[in-house]
């Protein structure tokens, strides 16, 4: 696995230079609160490497607005619903309520400090 940090003002850009769908397979995008800030990975796979992960990671403050990647991974759209359902981290252009219902227990992957 390679695990490349992204800074916050230029994940767009980098995440454009690097994939290609006829090269790199998407995975997910995923997740991890770290109790004082989340850690956003975009994962991927190189179709012609074996077991092969790549993973690009930025850490953002709760409060923060993190880029969509969709106008270059469009399938992390379903993903990037997820991360914001389960973490309510603001993904741009993200509604919540894609997996969880009104009702049910907000931010139920986000640790409570």
């Amino acid at each position: 696995m390679v695990k490349i940090e992204l800074q916050k003002d230029n994940i767009l850009n980098e995440l454009a230079k690097f994939y290609d769908y006829k090269r790199h397979g998407f995975m997910t995008v995923n997740g991890v609160d770290l109790g004082d800030k989340m850690e956003i990975q975009w994962i991927f796979y190189d179709y012609s490497e074996k077991n092969s992960t790549i993973v690009y990671f930025c850490l953002f403050d709760y409060e923060d607005e993190i880029p969509s990647v969709v106008s270059i991974v469009t399938p992390a759209w379903i993903a990037e619903a997820e991360v914001v359902d389960m973490f309510g981290v603001n993904i741009k252009g993200v509604n919540r309520g894609f997996f969880l219902e009104d009702d049910s227990i907000k931010m139920p992957l986000r640790k409570i400090s």
